[in-house]
Formats: C-alpha cells, structure tokens, sequence
C-alpha cells in the first residue's frame, strides 16, 4: 500500500543535491585565480655598502605582474631603470651655451615620465640619486597588455630586468613573496661580494714580480662589484711599474693623482646652463693627461681617464716618496704606492 512521503524524506535529497553543487562551485572557482584589486610590486635597484660592495643588479630581476598593477624600484646607488632592450651612450658632447663640453647623458640622468605615470615604451626613471635624493623610488603602473617588457640601467650596461604582464587569471607570486625574494637576492649578492674580497686578498698581494706591481682596479664576482683597489697600499722600489687593471665587469675606474689635501675630485660636475637647465658635466678628472707606461711627471699629476672593463694604465715611479691616489668615479676608492729609494730593501 503506498505511503506519502514525509516533508523530511523530501527536503533531505534536495539539499544533499545543494551542497554537492555549492562544493563543485567552490572547487572551480579555487581552480580559477580572480584578483580583487591592483597591486603594488618593488624592485630593489642595486645596494652598496660602507665597505665599497655593490650589486649591479634588479632585485628580482624578472617580475609577474598582472595588467594595473604597480611597480615601484627602490634605488640604492646611482642606478636609472628605463624601458628599452639596450642601454643609451653614458657620455655625450652637447652645446652648451655655445661650448661644444662633454657630458652625461641627460635622456639617462634625467626622468622623461612622473612617478605613478602609467606605463609607456622608453619610460625612464631618471638617476633618482641625482633628481630626487630623498625619495630614491618610482612608479610605473603596468597598464600594458600582457607581454615581456624589457628595462635595463643605462649607468651599468649589462645590468637587465624585464616585466611579464600576465592575464588576471593568471596565479602570480604576492607582493609579499616578492619582498621576500628580492631581500634574499640582495643578501646572496652581497655574500659573493664578500667572498671576492677574501680571494682578493690573498690574490693581489703588494709584492712586485718581475719590476711591475699588479692591482686590480676594483673587482667583480657575479652581479657585485667592489669598489676598491687591491691592493690598496703597497711598496715598490725607484725605477718599478705599478699596472691597474680593470677586471671583467659593469663598472669603469680611474686611476687620479694626486689625492689633494682637499680630498678627491669628482668625475660628475653638476653645472646649470643660463636656462638654468641642470647638466651633469664630466669634469677633467675623467681626461688621461699621460698614456699608459709613462712616468709620473715631476708634479705628481697623472690621470688615466676612464677604463673601461679589461683596459689597463701603468705608471713607472722614479723618485722615491708616497702617493696616494684614487678613482674619480667611486668616492671610497682610494690607494697609496710608496716608492722606496734604490739602497732600501
């Protein structure tokens, strides 16, 4: 005989049947990644220590991002991030009210964009060390379709970031995550410049071979250089050579002396125009005076200008005495040669 149905047995499937849906539901929208708003990503651009450590590097160097979202670089040196696959010419002679003068690149120093701007091809941040010495950020918002965007640090060729745009669909690490990566990378770059002062050290030691002394003109381990010469003091007799070399790397040096009682000079000569438009002038310091393998001369001035990774100045000593020099470029490099009378041993 058959029996109606209770209003329990009836509701029990339905909402059984609820549930299964309302999981399933769940379970593809985890499967499925929805950002609820735009987010904000930073870069750390290079970092230098006390010591003369510096990484010439993007921190991270490759950056997920989805389409408005932010990035903003940290600067820690004298660094410029601008959008291009390759680096502008550091150094170009401009007419300066009516004077033909060498100096660095403005399109590099200076920004072409304001931070917070969205996103263009050729944004660039300006040398933010230079333009805006308290603040050492900038912001792109990545309004850009999804792609790989390419910038680089037209200070230190070869140093390169690029930017992925991915769709909002698209899992990508947080912002957090990114915080975290960069610091880690900054730390393990720091560790490999430490690690090259230790083999440096016991590397270029300040003894002559042969009647030429041997010092590197900074040094260079992975991403991280070092802004030193090593070694920084030695001794050498009347008649010795003493050859500077740049190693394989980012950064050039100079080899200046002598080092005034004043202190060094600059190789970067701020100087405002009669428009008062700022330039950034290469000051003599940067221009050789002598070529390489010449004495020193009676008054003591020699400059090498500008090395290049790999290049090479020597100077031969023929009156004993100390000198102390530095590089132009780095404002804590510094070395001293003192040149001994031929009967001293």
């Amino acid at each position: 005989m058959y029996k109606p149905k209770t209003v329990r047995n009836i509701i029990k499937p339905i909402v059984v049947v609820a549930l299964v849906i309302m999981t399933l539901a769940g379970l593809a929208t985890s499967l499925v990644h929805t950002r609820a708003a735009a987010a904000t990503y930073n870069v750390i651009v290079g970092t230098d220590t006390s010591y003369g450590l510096e990484s010439l590097a993007f921190f991270p160097q490759t950056l997920k991002v989805h389409k408005g979202d932010t990035v903003t670089w940290q600067f820690r040196g004298f660094h410029n991030a601008r959008f291009d696959q390759k680096p502008l010419d550091l150094v170009v002679v401009n007419d300066i009210d009516g004077k033909k003068l060498p100096e660095f690149n403005p399109a590099i120093l200076f920004p072409n964009a304001k931070s917070g701007d969205a996103f263009k091809p050729g944004a660039n941040s300006g040398v933010q060390a230079l333009v805006n010495p308290t603040g050492l950020a900038f912001s792109v918002v990545m309004n850009a379709e999804p792609g790989t965007y390419t910038y680089v640090c037209d200070v230190h060729p070869g140093m390169v970031g690029t930017i992925v745009v991915v769709d909002d669909k698209t899992d990508i690490p947080s912002p957090a995550d990114v915080d975290k990566a960069g610091a880690e990378g900054v730390k393990a770059a720091l560790e490999d410049g430490d690690k090259a002062i230790m083999a440096a050290l016991k590397t270029f030691l300040p003894e002559v071979k042969g009647d030429t002394l041997q010092v590197s003109a900074g040094l260079q381990q992975g991403n991280t250089a070092v802004m030193r010469f090593y070694p920084e003091d030695a001794t050498i007799q009347v008649g010795q050579r003493v050859t500077w070399t740049v190693p394989q790397g980012m950064d050039p040096h100079t080899v200046n002396f002598p080092l005034a009682k004043e202190g060094r000079i600059d190789i970067f000569a701020p100087t405002m125009d009669s428009k008062k438009q700022l330039h950034g002038l290469v000051s003599d310091a940067a221009n050789a005076n002598l070529k390489s393998g010449a004495e020193l001369p009676t008054d003591g001035v020699a400059k090498s200008g500008i090395l290049a990774p790999t290049q090479s100045f020597t100077l031969k000593f023929t009156k004993p005495g100390v000198y102390a020099y530095y590089c132009a470029i780095h404002p804590n490099q510094f070395g001293t040669i003192e040149v001994l009378p031929p009967q001293q041993q």
